[in-house]
């Protein structure tokens, strides 16, 4: 069975890997900092937290096989495309400090593990249940834990 956030063995895994996360952690690709990881990350957690009428993008991706493929078999390789919305250098948020941004991205998935119903709407990937967000928000904090080393 693949990884996934509603297995508790796996997200007690990346729990630990996030408090591990430190402002030395040594980056081994892309151009985001630590903070700027985590607050992507977070962006990914708010489709699921505030649903909304979320544009899915023309991609292979919305499609079957693809979108199975992304989530459950297929690694991501580095400087894998992102949408726009998650695109911290296009948005340009207000990023805080580390320690702000991890505890709001940890509370943000303390926030999507109390749903019970999670039926929403990926720009890449399109309508989504709560077993492939599950597995979608393992698979994208792994990736981006492992480009800073965690």
């Amino acid at each position: 069975m693949a990884n996934s956030i509603l297995q508790p063995a796996a997200l007690q895994q990346i729990e630990q890997r996030l408090v591990a996360l430190q402002e030395n952690s040594a980056r081994q690709w892309g151009t985001m900092t630590i903070a700027e990881m985590c607050w992507h990350c977070r962006q990914q957690l708010e489709f699921v937290l505030q649903p909304t009428d979320t544009k899915v993008l023309n991609t292979m991706f919305r499609y079957q096989p693809f979108t199975w493929l992304a989530i459950y078999a297929v690694p991501w390789p580095k400087e894998s495309p992102t949408a726009p919305s998650l695109d911290v250098k296009k948005a340009k948020p207000e990023v805080g400090t580390l320690p702000e941004e991890k505890a709001k991205l940890t509370d943000a998935l303390q926030a999507v593990l109390q749903k019970e119903n999670i039926e929403a709407t990926h720009p890449l990937f399109g309508k989504l249940g709560r077993k492939d967000w599950g597995r979608l928000i393992w698979k994208h904090l792994d990736h981006h834990l492992r480009q800073f080393s965690c």
